[in-house]
């Protein structure tokens, strides 16, 4: 960055960027609260009139609450409020009271998300194995269970925001002359120094690994095992013993729209969160510093923020495309019908 009383190079170009990148922000997060909140409430609604019939969709219907709260308070609160807000009022009243609660709450979903669809590949797994075991798990008890034990994990991983920032550090926005990342201006840290390195140099790699690559290894795996027993199971009634395997080959026709589903959301996961990820790691150890370079970095991050919220906002077309019986239901919902038909009751 740059504090000099006269104009620094590339000023021009960084003003330009960054009120881009700033409309950008505006437009993407007003478009995917309104599209968001209303499909995640209307999945909501089946879900839960579905949830007393199959286990998986108690997951589901948690993962639609766990969207509506992402959108409300992660997506508004960094990346709307910040920017139609006057910087008076977000830096000296706003930030010094929510600052360490929102950076938990934040935190506390994501995970939360993520590690819902973890479970999800986990269950369906178990669901489809002829084993004993799957009779206690794939429970609509046990589904409540491992949505609170969720909670309590997350919380536990994120449980340093309450305790280190207690005592935030609010930067003051910088001058006109300024060029500066987005999210810099204005942020929340700790007065304790052992903190401050802990955020700077372990978090990253801390938050890379519990909220990308392991539940990603156990996604993959989990996805590529339930395809592999759907074909061993299509297999066996191809070989002659179809009197045998009609309950199974019933089961998974119930369950290829919920595999569908969950091959989007594994899909959908790497590509939006690890361009973020990424970039985060990229400015925590060598941020630019010419202001051309950081207009650029601003306008890049607009976009990729927005990748991260696509798989929260579009779930319902998840849902919806991927499921013929969502599809139905979603129809006699629209008609007042309430008659939810499901064949299992697992």
């Amino acid at each position: 960055m740059t504090k000099n009383d006269s104009v620094p190079i590339g000023l021009d170009e960084f003003v330009k960027l960054t009120n881009i990148a700033h409309w950008i922000y505006r437009i993407w997060t007003i478009a995917f609260i309104l599209i968001g909140l209303t499909g995640n409430f209307i999945a909501l609604i089946i879900f839960i009139r579905w949830a007393n019939q199959l286990s998986v969709y108690i997951y589901f219907s948690f993962l639609c609450i766990i969207n509506i709260v992402i959108l409300l308070i992660d997506m508004n609160y960094h990346f709307l409020l910040s920017f139609i807000l006057d910087d008076n009022i977000l830096v000296k009243t706003l930030l010094p009271i929510t600052c360490k609660f929102i950076f938990f709450l934040t935190y506390l979903f994501r995970y939360l998300f993520i590690w819902t669809i973890v479970v999800i590949n986990i269950d369906r797994f178990i669901y489809l194995n002829e084993h004993s075991f799957k009779k206690k798990f794939c429970q609509r008890r046990t589904a409540k269970m491992m949505c609170f034990v969720l909670i309590l994990l997350s919380f536990l991983a994120n449980w340093h925001f309450l305790i280190y920032f207690n005592q935030p550090i609010i930067t003051e926005v910088p001058l006109d002359n300024t060029c500066f990342l987005d999210g810099l201006t204005c942020h929340c840290t700790s007065l304790n120094t052992a903190y401050r390195s802990f955020w700077k140099n372990i978090w990253p790699i801390y938050n890379l690994m519990i909220f990308g690559i392991i539940p990603l290894v156990t996604m993959i795996t989990c996805c590529i095992l339930i395809i592999r027993n759907i074909y061993l199971t299509r297999r066996r009634i191809f070989d002659g013993r179809r009197n045998s395997d009609v309950s199974v080959n019933s089961k998974n026709h119930n369950l290829r729209s919920i595999i569908k589903t969950l091959i989007w959301l594994d899909l959908l996961f790497p590509i939006t969160i690890f361009p973020s990820l990424s970039l985060q790691i990229y400015i925590n150890y060598q941020s630019p510093k010419q202001c051309e370079k950081i207009g650029i970095m601003n306008l890049v991050f607009s976009l990729v923020f927005a990748m991260m919220y696509i798989k929260n906002t579009f779930a319902f077309f998840i849902f919806y495309f991927a499921g013929q019986q969502f599809r139905r239901a979603l129809s006699k919902l629209i008609h007042c019908r309430n008659t939810f038909d499901y064949t299992e009751s697992r």
